[in-house]
């Protein structure tokens, strides 16, 4: 119950539409041997209009889907999700953000004197 409870539910789960998408528009295709091919939609051909019409707001989140692709079978070996990896990047910058907010832009700057 508590890695259910753990989880960040705030991301869209990986739908058919977009594995379907994955499939039909990657242009990021990495060999992986044996006959195994790892596919993506890169960010840019996220952006475009093709894909913002076929998906919708999930567009954005079909880069983080990648597909293992098997050639001599013709299906899907694996679906790797990497919204972790794109929500902990997000974290580490709000925080690195959060040290330049002061809440005390009212106070008159104090003066060092000799």
């Amino acid at each position: 119950m508590t890695r259910l409870l753990a989880q960040d539910w705030h991301v869209a789960p990986v739908s058919a539409a977009m594995i379907s998408a994955v499939l039909d528009f990657a242009d990021i295709h990495r060999d992986l041997g044996g006959g195994r091919t790892l596919m993506r939609l890169s960010p840019e051909r996220v952006l475009r209009p093709d894909i913002i019409l076929l998906l919708g707001r999930d567009a954005e989140r079909a880069a983080d889907i990648g597909l293992v692709w098997n050639d001599r079978e013709d299906q899907i070996v694996r679906i790797i999700d990497d919204a972790a990896l794109r929500a902990s990047r997000q974290a580490a910058w709000e925080e690195a953000f959060d040290l330049f907010e002061a809440d005390d832009r009212d106070v008159a700057p104090q003066r060092l004197c000799a």
